[in-house]
């Protein structure tokens, strides 16, 4: 995500922009409804929404056919801020029909934005959208395990009591206007998303290889953030992913392993913090396009390599390991 924008009343931009950019889930839906309130968002590198908090309300008004949601591979959260009645919302979802079955504070309703729905309203009305784009959905997927596939279970107006709470936390600066900083905003996200394929979609673990080569890192906690916020910190600040930061320092290691010294590849390949040969040729080759072999033989001499002598095992010191102690210096 590269960065966060917050408008307070987006409506005169919306009619300049929409039609360049008619997914931009804010400012379409402020076009929509004509009712923003609060809107506040991350953007992916495509400069598109991946995570959008909007709030939208209305004074009094008669039952009205309400404008339909602007299609998307995202999932829309809306949380009622005050107890909407039964007689409040209705509406035709994927053929469907439903309408408020709790009058409570903080009922959530979950929807796919690609099944097409027909509503009907009446004011007053205070509601708090969370967008969440299915490229959110799936690199949280990823990050835990869990098939990058799954199939929404819709909800409507039901009791859940980690959304209420989440949003608890940010309503105060949605109150007063105030934008959500980056890191705030990006913790709403995890914890929604991962919260929602937990709870809401059909999903199911795949099976992948142990990744023996990372565990150490992967259980790291840094902050008390999670793994996942912890990725996503370190991507934003280092544009680069903390397991290709890892790969990358292990193959340059391996490199100086490989020209200084004759070990084989498969004890270079452990030196350098990888699980086995085959998962360091992989790696290697990714990286240099050429396998470590071949570029052993490119960049090694039997009697010197860049200037100097060839370093034996003990001199060379992995970032995996230990520092060995220095031998005395002779005549000491």
């Amino acid at each position: 995500m590269n960065g966060t924008n917050f408008k307070r009343d987006p409506r005169k931009q919306v009619r300049r922009e929409a039609k360049s950019d008619s997914i931009m889930y804010g400012r379409s839906l402020a076009e929509v409804f004509s009712a923003p309130d609060y809107d506040c968002r991350i953007l992916g590198p495509d400069q598109r929404p991946e995570f959008a908090v909007t709030r939208l309300r209305s004074e009094f008004k008669a039952e009205g056919k309400a404008p339909e949601y602007p299609a998307d591979n995202a999932i829309l959260i809306f949380v009622s801020l005050i107890p909407a009645r039964l007689d409040q919302w209705r509406a035709i979802y994927n053929g469907r029909r439903v309408g408020v079955t709790r009058a409570i504070p903080f009922a959530t309703t979950f929807l796919d934005l690609n099944c097409r729905m027909e509503m009907w309203s009446r004011g007053p009305f205070d509601y708090l959208h969370y967008y969440l784009s299915s490229a959110l959905l799936n690199r949280i997927s990823i990050d835990n395990g869990i098939a990058p596939s799954f199939q929404l279970r819709q909800e409507f107006f039901i009791e859940d009591l980690v959304v209420a709470e989440m949003t608890k936390s940010i309503l105060l600066p949605v109150t007063r206007g105030e934008p959500l900083d980056r890191l705030s905003l990006d913790h709403v996200a995890m914890m929604l998303g991962a919260h929602t394929l937990q709870t809401r979609c059909r999903v199911g673990k795949f099976q992948v290889a142990p990744r023996r080569g990372l565990e150490a890192w992967q259980r790291v906690r840094a902050c008390s953030l999670s793994e996942s916020h912890f990725a996503r910190c370190f991507r934003l600040t280092f544009r680069t992913s903390v397991h290709q930061r890892l790969i990358q320092i292990r193959v340059e290691h391996a490199k100086k392993l490989l020209s200084r010294t004759t070990k084989p590849l498969v004890e270079v390949a452990l030196l350098s913090g990888f699980c086995d040969q085959a998962a360091f040729t992989r790696a290697f080759s990714r990286m240099e396009r050429m396998s470590p072999s071949r570029w052993r033989r490119f960049n090694s001499t039997a009697e010197t390599c860049e200037g100097g002598p060839m370093l034996s095992s003990s001199q060379i010191a992995s970032p995996f390991m230990a520092r060995p102690r220095p031998s005395p210096l002779p005549g000491r």
